[in-house]
């Protein structure tokens, strides 16, 4: 019944999102079409900024896909660089030079949004796919 209500409501009231007015309040946004690549809007798109959630949010996606591709286990280990540990931003405090467990390394992903982790696991280049931060 709510998921026929919601698609009425839809039909009656059709939303139309312009993508500026979408990204107003955003430091930086792009949309790029997926079968042909073409970048359909940006802003500030080559600003470098913190890891946003959707960028850890795919690095835990890939880094939990080589594990069940068993190309790296929860026990492989991450180092932490000194570029990693001055993040800034959501981080778990980690000490530079150090070495971090994929395990704990989801951990902190997940709970703290941590963005040390998701730059450290892009260095580490356990993950075969590129990742942009």
């Amino acid at each position: 019944m709510k998921k026929a209500l919601i698609i009425i409501i839809l039909f009656i009231f059709p939303i139309i999102v312009n993508a500026k007015d979408f990204a107003q309040n955003a430091k930086s946004a792009i949309l790029i079409e997926n079968s042909t690549g073409k970048v359909i809007f940006e802003k500030n798109s080559n600003e470098r900024l913190a890891p946003a959630s959707m960028t850890k949010i795919m690095t835990l996606l890939l880094t939990m896909e080589a594990i069940d591709d068993k190309k790296i286990s929860y026990d492989s280990l991450v180092p932490i660089s000194e570029n990693a540990a001055k993040m800034g931003g959501s981080q778990m405090f980690l000490d530079a030079n150090t070495n971090v467990k994929v395990e704990e390394l989801l951990k902190g992903l997940s709970i703290a949004s941590a963005n040390e982790l998701a730059v450290s696991i892009k260095q580490s280049h356990l993950l075969k796919e590129e990742i942009i931060i």
